[in-house]
């Protein structure tokens, strides 16, 4: 089909707007699963399930592979991919509607079954686009494809294991006659290490994009350590699940924290090697390697469960945020001033700070300094936005130039 001059733009305003449509579902899931935590000590279990299936499910997957996905995954394709929009679009609407059912749940506990459900249809549906891109619409050879590219093709596979094992589990303990909510609380928590091991494949995914890795070797080693938490853990998790195999903490000790710090590794020698110009997007890597590091420091110290929780997750906030911020510098109409990436960064640091177990001191801190975060998302969203109202008012500009002709 021949293809007009508006053609690529108006694919590149399709795919930004999708991506902006999971990454305001990501903000809108994190900001209502924060409330319900905050609630949940006097409200009751219900309020902290709700909170729980929030920020484990519905926050990083959907805002990695949704959001970075469709707008930085072009560029690294080397093209604009616009097959399986609607796939998109239909997985858009099954997480949003599986998020509301998981708020919902915390006043009737039967919604919590069509959260997970919706989850499992949008997260599927959302790990076969992402694949079907990566292998129909790359224009270059897969040795030469960027660690962001194979993070987004790894852990789609990995999810597509996970995913269908969740749902089959889920409706046999139900079938079974077992009650609704021990039934989601159970199942939650077994998802919570392949989850975690994707998350943290994504976030290293992302940090390691930011470095120019010139040798043969490590471009062939860093997707070869993706690969261990992406597709061996869920695989041994899946058959875990049927038959007893390795303990939980075995399983994220060998499947995903030495792979981690062996990309670690990998992007600190890179980064040794060779010079690089500073940037905002290099200085949200930093407290995100930071975070991911002390993470697995905290797991064996006798720190509270959450501690290692909050700092993974947390590590790849910041990732995420690295990632987006290095994907707008390519683009003057979005690229936010230096003066709003580091005040975002302050503000982002204070708030992990005070939401962080080990710090309750400056809890009133962190609060207000969630507030500015929150302020300079805004901001980011606004300005993601304002390249497509202008298209928008280019095209119409051109519609009416027609007619008075």
């Amino acid at each position: 089909m021949l293809q007009t001059p508006t053609t690529k733009p108006r694919r590149g305003a399709v795919l930004r707007a999708d991506g902006a449509a999971f990454l305001g579902l990501a903000l809108f899931c994190g900001l209502a699963g924060g409330f319900l935590g905050l609630v949940s000590q006097e409200a009751g279990p219900f309020h902290a399930l709700a909170h729980g299936l929030l920020l484990d499910l519905f926050v990083l997957i959907p805002a990695f592979l949704g959001g970075m996905g469709r707008l930085v995954l072009p560029g690294e394709l080397n093209s604009l991919p616009s097959l399986m929009i609607r796939f998109d679009r239909i997985a858009f609407a099954a997480l949003f509607a599986g998020a509301l059912c998981a708020i919902c749940g915390a006043r009737s506990p039967d919604a919590f079954i069509g959260a997970l459900f919706l989850w499992v249809v949008g997260i599927v549906l959302l790990a076969s686009s992402t694949i079907v891109k990566c292998l129909e619409c790359r224009m270059v050879r897969f040795r030469d494809l960027s660690p962001f590219a194979w993070s987004q093709l790894l852990a789609s596979l990995g999810l597509i294991v996970v995913a269908p094992v969740l749902l089959a589990g889920l409706v046999h303990d139900l079938v079974a006659g077992h009650a609704v909510f021990t039934t989601v609380q159970y199942w939650l928590g077994k998802v919570q290490s392949p989850v975690l091991a994707l998350v943290i494949q994504l976030a290293l995914g992302a940090i390691a994009n930011l470095v120019a890795f010139h040798s043969t070797r490590l471009k062939i080693s860093v997707p070869l350590a993706m690969a261990i938490p992406a597709l061996g853990v869920p695989v041994v998790w899946a058959h875990g699940i049927t038959v007893p195999g390795l303990d939980n903490a075995v399983l994220l000790t060998l499947g995903v924290a030495l792979p981690c710090f062996a990309i670690m590794g990998m992007i600190c020698v890179s980064l040794w090697r060779r010079s690089f110009a500073p940037s905002i997007a290099f200085a949200w890597s930093f407290p995100a390697l930071l975070l991911l590091s002390t993470g697995w420091v905290l797991g064996l110290l006798p720190a509270p469960p959450e501690a290692f929780h909050s700092a993974m997750l947390f590590g790849a906030v910041f990732a995420l945020f690295g990632c987006y911020y290095r994907w707008q510098e390519q683009d003057l109409a979005i690229a936010a001033p230096l003066w709003l990436g580091r005040i975002h960064l302050i503000a982002m640091g204070l708030s992990v700070l005070a939401m962080m177990p080990l710090f309750p001191l400056v809890k009133h801190v962190g609060e207000a300094a969630m507030i500015v975060s929150l302020f300079c998302v805004a901001v980011l969203g606004a300005r993601l936005m304002a390249p497509r109202r202008r298209y928008a008012e280019a095209q119409l500009g051109a519609a009416l130039g027609d007619d008075h002709l």
